[in-house]
């Protein structure tokens, strides 16, 4: 049952966590992606509908950072508002202990923090994915394209189906193309042609060889062609688009994308990073709450300005510390998984010890 202290509570929240929102989506957005379509559209002649759709796009991909920073300038404003009025002296006269107080702040952090993962999960992947392919897509059709060296490995039902290596593509023609097939695991067949050509929604394959392999791996025959249709479903531009980004991919996606890059002896450092990190990023919100509630206990009558400046500099640390445990992990002096919870563990113990202080 909902108390009425965390009704009062969560409604003073409530409006400063609004407004932290649109505030710092307003200046993250200005800075980080309207400034540089502004750019394209005045210099490169990007068309303006286009510019609107790419913001929409990479909108979703600010605001989950967006989410911790305004849950930390939310519950500072919220608190220092009731101690610069006493009504946390108030609540503490009654009875009720700091912890108590805190805890409809930390339901909220954590709320946050869900929304922030499915989020995460949901709509960020697919509006990255959307303003890529609409960039290389516009790309494609304005300019030519050229790519050297290409290797795109095809998935199915989570079992590695092919691996297609391309010397050199450009536009909707490959030069020097390998295929290697692979049933239940173990290699089938590997086509080598000199040339394909995109046409009429498919390839077309010319001078080149089908090698068969047997079961065991070993040569069976061989097929010779000088002109050969083959069913593949990636289409010219899918081989513009460099490896997939984490944030283009959830957290299952990202998963079974490491384990096929462990499968293909690369390096997945960096990638377990960002595994976790679409965990503990969201998470921030809850550790912010924490941290939040803890800092605004100290009265203030000039809540708004204290509050925003003390939120600026406490997410300048949080992030400064972030990008050195990610350093640190990626030069694998610590495990992926402490690389992006350390931030987190750091900023939650430093909010539980003021908050210890603030209740002796």
């Amino acid at each position: 049952m909902i108390k009425i202290i965390d009704r009062y509570i969560s409604q003073e929240l409530l409006e400063p966590f609004l407004f932290g929102l649109t505030s710092f989506t307003l200046i993250l957005s200005a800075s980080m992606v309207l400034f540089e379509l502004v750019r394209a559209v005045i210099i490169a002649g990007m068309p303006i509908v286009l510019a609107i759709q790419l913001f929409v796009y990479k909108l979703p991909g600010i605001v989950v950072y967006i989410f911790p920073m305004a849950t930390l300038l939310g519950v500072l404003l919220c608190f220092a508002r009731l101690s610069g009025d006493s009504e946390i002296i108030a609540f503490r006269a009654s009875g009720i202990s700091l912890v108590r107080i805190v805890a409809p702040v930390l339901v909220w952090g954590f709320i946050i923090s869900l929304v922030t993962i499915l989020f995460y999960e949901i709509v960020v992947p697919y509006s990255n994915r959307a303003a890529k392919e609409l960039t290389v897509q516009t790309r494609i059709e304005k300019t030519p394209q050229m790519r050297n060296n290409v290797f795109v490995p095809e998935i199915e039902n989570g079992a590695l189906k092919r691996i297609f290596y391309v010397r050199k593509i450009q536009n909707d023609v490959m030069e020097g193309v390998i295929v290697q097939e692979f049933v239940d695991g173990a290699l089938s067949q590997i086509i080598n042609a000199k040339s394909a050509k995109w046409a009429n929604n498919k390839w077309t394959f010319k001078d080149g060889i089908i090698y068969l392999l047997s079961e065991t791996g070993e040569y069976k025959h061989l097929i010779k062609f000088d002109e050969q249709e083959i069913a593949i479903k990636y289409n010219p531009a899918d081989f513009y688009v460099e490896d997939k980004r984490p944030e283009e991919m959830n957290y299952h996606d990202l998963k079974k994308y490491i384990n096929l890059k462990k499968k293909m002896g690369v390096n997945i450092v960096d990638l377990a990073i960002q595994l976790n990190s679409k965990i503990s990023i969201p998470f921030a919100s809850f550790v912010f709450a924490l941290l939040g509630a803890s800092l605004g206990f100290n009265p203030t009558r000039r809540s708004s300005s204290i509050g925003l400046g003390l939120s600026i500099i406490v997410i300048f640390f949080y992030y400064i510390l972030m990008f050195m445990s990610m350093a640190a992990g990626e030069t694998e002096l610590i495990s992926p998984f402490w690389a992006a919870w350390f931030p987190n563990v750091v900023t939650a113990g430093f909010g539980i010890y003021v908050l210890y202080k603030a209740s002796q």
